[in-house]
């Protein structure tokens, strides 16, 4: 249940897992409530050597929070995540410290380290699905995030890249027919196989699912 925690249906909740792109709805609302989303960010170097989905960002360019936030959750660019750690905290290794702080303290989850932004797989990166439903269910009461969680297409507009971006959750695109599906996140790396976070709203109920190692 979104709005209480309740936990309506457990399988596993609280085993730890790797989350793989799931990482990135926790980088999104520790972003969001952290810094300013029009402010606007230098692309870090770094982002050269990332692995797995980007939205082709070029080391430094110059691009708004906002609009990192939605590349790296509408097309789970990888080198966005990382722009926007590297922004808020000015490396990784401060970037684990503060985000993991954050979301025990703000948050309350007891089974989650989070060594990176994106999820590529570490083996001290591992979260469990009770705990990313607890963040998931914090990061939709802020309407920035319920926006772009939301979002299915979007048009970008890149240095390099210009093209429309398209979430990769296929009940939230219609691919299948779902109503009341209000957000979604994909995740895939190989140790974590599939993952999926949904949520959904019927006007009278607001529920979230989280699924790992499916």
């Amino acid at each position: 249940d979104t709005q209480t925690g309740a936990i309506l249906f457990g399988k596993n909740e609280e085993t730890k897992m790797y989350p793989a792109s799931l990482t990135k709805i926790a980088t999104a609302i520790y972003a969001i409530e952290t810094a300013d989303l029009d402010e606007q960010v230098i692309v870090s170097e770094e982002i050269e050597n990332i692995d797995g989905t980007r939205v082709y960002l070029n080391p430094g360019e110059q691009v708004s929070l906002r609009k990192l936030i939605q590349g790296m959750l509408i097309n789970s660019g990888n080198d966005a995540a990382l722009a926007i750690a590297i922004h808020l905290d000015g490396s990784l290794e401060s970037y684990s410290k503060k985000i993991n702080q954050f979301l025990e303290t703000n948050i309350g989850v007891e089974d989650t380290h989070f060594v990176n932004p994106h999820g590529l797989f570490n083996e001290n990166h591992y979260t469990t699905a009770r705990d990313l439903g607890l963040i998931l269910n914090y990061a939709m009461a802020n309407p920035d995030f319920r926006e772009i969680f939301g979002t299915k297409q979007l048009e970008w507009v890149g240095e390099s890249w210009d093209t429309t971006i398209r979430s990769h959750h296929r009940m939230l695109k219609g691919e299948i027919p779902y109503e009341g599906v209000t957000g979604g996140k994909t995740g895939f790396v190989d140790q974590s196989k599939q993952t999926l976070a949904t949520t959904a709203d019927n006007g009278q109920l607001k529920l979230t699912a989280i699924l790992l190692k499916s």
